[in-house]
């Protein structure tokens, strides 16, 4: 059965609280007992959102939208260029476009390029001849019945500049600009259909048309002209077909969904679906989108600007908007149905909300992928020129132009993902190929394309030949519990995956057969040993391993949502993933006591077991202060009681005298540093290891313990404050 949970917008795992959700979308460090979401299913997990842009008063700046770009840094490292325009014209149909872009190079955190107010809006995707290609909204003009004149904007140097051209669309039905201005209105997904030529979505209302249809045109010359490929959806239900999002699924059917309005009327309805299982040649009869909310409360009763996106992980989002922003996620990436629907920014006014509910946001926005379990939201604050007039009162957030951007993690089973990208810039995994292809205006197709998080075309290991390999040599010996493969996107290939403590005997551990992948599929491994990981991947063109992703027994926090309690951890205060201070991977635990009255806290209860082998690695931020870690009874009492203490001494603690009963002397363990820590137990007693030496055997802190079920981390008491620790790369096994 699948598992499915959302943090940020709902209850817990199990429901010791109940967790808040502001207009963020954020929850923030706990200070009540939280417990986090289930390690074995699909969590949804969101940031605050900050401002990317607040203009002066009285100039416009909304409708945003995203796209994120592979490149490689200064220094050959994969990285996101994450692309954010908005419009500050009026929001009218007769409106030409004024749009205002900026670049983000590290995948969406900051924005620190000048707004560019030449390089025009659309809709944009990278070609394969390394070039960025987009098609703004709005055509420049109709040539004739037959023919219009479409704006196109096209880089040639990484979205540095853009250089606006021309091109010509050309249908076989009859344009009627008295009927819809100037023929057409592009909207919104621009990408490669499975033969090699490029499809763009668009709505428009032919002579005969009662209302809306939604389009696919076709290029075969890199988007210099376009001719109508096929109607995508018609009038269905009295219901007009106008904004469509399309994104490929993971079995590699185009999925639309689209925004709707009810007859003549055009009042705003509900959004549509269908599906083309041939490449957009043909398509299912529209219906109602399936989705249900992470709160349990009805859908929202409309929607526009519906936004899809195949994950790396194989999920699809899809976000929409009006009333207010939203993103729900598909976990099979099919987008038949959607889970865990929930709120992403609010904005309306309070007062007189029942005839302004649609004021404030506009609802438009978009979202883009920048890792493999993580999307980039943006959105306004106002809609342009009518969203936030002066006569509105009440707003949830203001009345101020404003956009803004944040986070959603959506990761799915396992919490043991090995960040072999993070551990190769710390030189602590090594990479060996046979698939080291490059092209020069692809600069991220390289041996590092393999581990980037990225399924874009070109972000990949290439070979030369039709077999190639792929070793990646490990930072320690792992038990691997799952592997992922991406392999040539839309094309049939297949690998095998071999693992070895030695380096020379080699365990098959995954066989594909023959495949055809759009995202990473995933494939169990009965916890074998790896020092290295060999993947053979053989093509009918040249070898191609799109990405690759290894997980272990260790819980390494990476496929967590940053932000939020670890999945799998019950009854926390004080402990959340973070993405800083981090050591040779790229996520950490943090655990703090900022109070005087609790004490930080995160356990992680199993099934009780007469042994418990348990590693994991800690540091400390800021004032010395106590750590204890603590083996769990059957009863969640602490069998093993155990501590690091602010002079850097081991300690046990005995339950019955009530004392700490040293294990090293001071510095054993100094604060400020990592220290690997192990503890070996049994029912009668406790082998403890600090960075690979035992430092002694100990009996249970609490005797007469039947069971070992779990660990916990602590802070040193409710009376002390500013504790601060990181803690990273967990591993318990309960041995028979």
């Amino acid at each position: 059965m699948r598992k499915v949970r959302v943090l940020g917008a709902g209850a817990a795992l199990v429901a010791a609280t109940v967790l808040v959700l502001g207009p963020s979308g954020a929850v923030g460090t706990p200070d009540v007992p939280t417990n986090g979401g289930d390690p074995d299913g699909y969590v949804v997990g969101q940031s605050p959102y900050s401002t990317v842009y607040e203009p002066p008063p009285g100039v416009i700046a909304g409708n945003p939208s995203v796209d994120t770009f592979d490149e490689v840094d200064q220094a050959g490292l994969p990285r996101k260029r994450a692309q954010l325009f908005w419009g500050s014209n009026e929001d009218v149909a007769s409106a030409a476009s004024v749009a205002s872009m900026v670049n983000s190079y590290d995948g969406g955190h900051t924005f620190p390029s000048g707004v560019n107010q030449t390089a025009g809006a659309g809709w944009f995707t990278k070609l394969r001849d390394g070039s960025i290609l987009g098609v703004e909204f709005i055509p420049d003009s109709v040539i004739d019945e037959h023919s219009l004149k479409l704006v196109t904007r096209r880089s040639t140097d990484g979205g540095k500049t853009y250089r606006r051209e021309l091109a010509t669309f050309t249908t076989d039905k009859t344009l009627d600009p008295t009927k819809f201005d100037r023929g057409i209105r592009v909207h919104r997904d621009l990408f490669y259909a499975k033969d090699g030529s490029l499809l763009l979505t668009y709505y428009t209302r032919y002579p005969g048309d009662p209302l809306f249809r939604s389009e696919l045109a076709r290029s075969t010359d890199n988007g210099r002209t376009w001719t109508r490929f096929a109607t995508i959806a018609t009038q269905t239900d009295n219901r007009s077909m106008g904004e469509t999002g399309v994104a490929r699924a993971a079995n590699g059917d185009l999925v639309a969904v689209h925004r709707t309005a009810l007859g003549a009327s055009s009042t705003t309805d509900w959004l549509y679906t269908n599906r083309s299982g041939d490449d957009g040649r043909t398509w299912t009869t529209p219906k109602p989108v399936e989705v249900t909310t992470a709160t349990g409360e009805a859908r929202p009763p409309t929607g526009i600007m519906p936004v899809l996106r195949l994950l790396p992980n194989g999920i699809m989002t899809m976000t929409w908007g009006r009333p207010d922003n939203w993103i729900a996620i598909s976990p099979d990436g099919l987008g038949a149905r959607w889970e865990q629907a929930q709120l992403t920014y609010v904005n309306y006014p309070r007062v007189n909300q029942a005839f302004q509910r649609s004021h404030g946001s506009s609802g438009n926005g978009a979202h883009a992928a920048v890792g493999s379990n993580r999307v980039l939201v943006v959105g306004d604050n106002c809609a342009p020129s009518w969203g936030c007039p002066e006569t509105d009162a009440g707003f949830h957030t203001d009345g101020n132009y404003r956009v803004w951007k944040k986070f959603v993690d959506v990761v799915g089973p396992g919490t043991g993902k090995i960040d072999l990208l993070g551990k190769h810039i710390k030189k602590k995994v090594a990479v060996q190929t046979t698939m080291d292809a490059r092209a020069p205006r692809l600069p991220e197709m390289s041996p590092l394309g393999a581990v980037d998080g990225s399924t874009e075309w070109a972000s990949a290991a290439v070979g030369r030949q039709r077999t190639g390999t792929y070793t990646v040599t490990l930072d320690r010996t792992y038990s691997l519990t799952k592997a992922g493969l991406s392999l040539r996107p839309g094309e049939p290939a297949e690998a095998t995956i071999e693992a070895s403590v030695d380096g020379t005997t080699w365990r098959p551990v995954v066989t594909t057969g023959e495949i055809t992948t759009y995202a990473l599929r995933y494939y169990d491994v009965a916890r074998v040993p790896a020092k290295y990981v060999r993947v053979t991947v053989t093509d009918r063109q040249a070898a191609y391993l799109n990405e690759l992703e290894l997980y272990s027994s260790v819980d390494s926090f990476e496929n967590d949502p940053v932000g939020q309690v670890p999945r799998g951890y019950t009854n926390v205060i004080g402990a959340e993933v973070s993405d800083f201070d981090v050591d040779d991977s790229r996520h950490i635990m943090r655990l703090v006591d900022a109070w005087t009255d609790k004490t930080g806290r995160a356990d992680r209860v199993t099934p009780a077991k007469p042994k418990q082998d348990w590693e994991f690695r800690v540091n400390s931020v800021g004032y010395a202060r106590n750590f204890g870690f603590t083996v769990l009874g059957e009863q969640g009492q602490p069998a093993y009681q155990l501590r690091v203490g602010a002079d850097g001494a081991l300690a046990r603690y005995d339950t019955v005298a009530r004392v700490w009963q040293p294990l090293t002397p001071a510095n054993a363990a100094p604060q400020r540093k990592w220290h690997t820590i192990k503890v070996v137990a049994t029912l009668e007693h406790a082998e403890v290891f600090l960075n690979g030496q035992s430092v002694g055997t100990v009996a249970p802190s609490t005797p007469g313990s039947t069971g070992l079920g779990g660990h916990s981390f602590t802070t040193t008491s409710a009376a002390s404050q500013y504790d601060h620790f990181l803690i990273d790369d967990v591993e318990q096994d309960n041995p028979a």
